[in-house]
């Protein structure tokens, strides 16, 4: 692991978890977070998603 994937793993939770709050809000529709959340696993490449 290089020294920016641990943070990297952190951002995309930090992010995904956004997202999911925003969904469960109803500020967003399924299709959106599925949109943003294929582009947020896109920018940081979390490998704790693949397990």
């Amino acid at each position: 692991m290089t020294k920016t994937e641990p943070v990297n793993e952190v951002r995309y939770l930090m992010a995904h978890n956004f997202l999911t709050y925003l969904l469960e809000q109803g500020k967003i529709t399924q299709e959106e977070f599925q949109i943003a959340d294929q582009f947020v696993v896109e920018k940081y490449k979390p490998r704790l998603r693949i397990i």
